[in-house]
């Protein structure tokens, strides 16, 4: 999404409905009487700074949340590196050189091998396709040597996943040539790019700004949503499967589910076996609502979340993990701008 398009759609009126009404960032006395679900504020000063289109991931031996990049309220792209102690409850610099500063890149990491993955991204007029490692332990940024060999182009906007193989898989993406519905697997163990998007069949619809995870059950990955401008919708609302290792993208039947919306938060929930979606851009404006879906084969049911109490204001281009059975959501764009503010939110129904 160009900035234009973005500036237009945030003169929309945000709104908000799940089982109840959005007022300034909280929902009504009788929905939220309704479910014991409850979001947390933990910090909005003495952190990184207001921010939208960045990434946050955790390491969850260490108690540790891991914030990268984004871009600010003068839409300048950020590289700084930010950890934040669940344990002692407050944010920590990374003195450490890493990826140029950038926005709209794609994360995802490998617990077990204590690496965080990064590709692409974008700075002003310049798209990056540059991969790099940061070192859970070192707390050090190391770019990817990938040779001379083939790689996804440039781009902003796309979505990232580490497959049941140890690919970091990424997928569609922008930039001001266009938009990409093309999905590419790094075998990380070689530093070798294969393209592994299918050369028949269907695939999702070119776009950004969508969200991806990886469903550990049923070993695909999930597409959700995006930006389809000149192509299509803007926004949209579908969901897809993708299986790398067949090469095949399969469209799923999700009935009722979450309006169509870009740059929402998307995560999987381990324990609970299930995907997690929060807020996004509407056709309506900012949303501030709460899914979890699961299924399997072609079908996939969507289910929206009850609050209780405060929580985030409506907003998009925020980023959210969920670690040790908790969900945490940092920053954000909405009708008052780039936010600073980190939320933790607590499931305690039966789901």
């Amino acid at each position: 999404m160009t900035n234009g398009e973005l500036n237009r759609r945030t003169l929309l009126a945000g709104t908000f409905a799940l089982a109840g009404t959005l007022a300034g960032g909280q929902l009504s006395q009788g929905a939220a009487a309704a479910s014991p679900n409850r979001w947390r504020l933990l910090s909005d000063a003495d952190g990184p700074a207001a921010r939208w289109d960045h990434t946050l991931t955790a390491a969850d031996a260490d108690k540790q949340l891991v914030l990268f990049g984004g871009r600010g309220a003068d839409f300048a792209a950020l590289g700084d590196t930010w950890l934040y102690s669940l344990t002692d409850k407050r944010w920590q610099a990374v003195d450490a050189a890493g990826p140029s500063p950038r926005f709209g890149h794609a994360v995802a990491v490998d617990q077990a091998a204590r690496r965080l993955y990064l590709f692409g991204g974008q700075a002003g007029e310049e798209f990056y396709n540059d991969s790099w490692a940061f070192d859970l332990d070192e707390r050090t940024w190391s770019q990817i040597d990938i040779g001379n060999g083939a790689a996804p182009s440039p781009r902003y906007g796309l979505g990232a996943v580490l497959d049941d193989g140890g690919q970091l898989v990424v997928s569609h993406g922008f930039t001001f040539d266009g938009r990409f519905d093309d999905t590419w697997a790094l075998d990380l163990a070689r530093g070798e790019w294969s393209d592994v998007s299918p050369t028949d069949g269907t695939r999702p619809l070119k776009r950004c700004l969508h969200e991806m995870v990886w469903d550990e059950p049923s070993a695909r990955m999930l597409l959700f949503g995006g930006c389809s401008s000149g192509f299509g919708p803007c926004p949209q609302g579908d969901l897809w499967a993708f299986d790398p290792w067949e090469r095949v993208w399969t469209q799923l039947d999700v009935g009722d589910g979450p309006t169509a919306r870009s740059n929402p938060a998307m995560l999987f929930d381990a324990k609970g076996k299930r995907s997690l979606l929060i807020g996004g851009l509407t056709d309506a404006g900012y949303a501030a609502d709460v899914w979890s879906g699961s299924g399997e084969g072609d079908a996939f049911s969507w289910r929206a979340r009850q609050m209780d109490g405060a929580a985030p204001s409506a907003r998009a281009s925020h980023d959210a993990v969920m670690t040790r059975g908790d969900v945490y959501l940092f920053g954000g764009t909405g009708d008052a701008g780039p936010v600073a503010d980190l939320w933790k939110l607590e499931f305690t129904d039966d789901e």
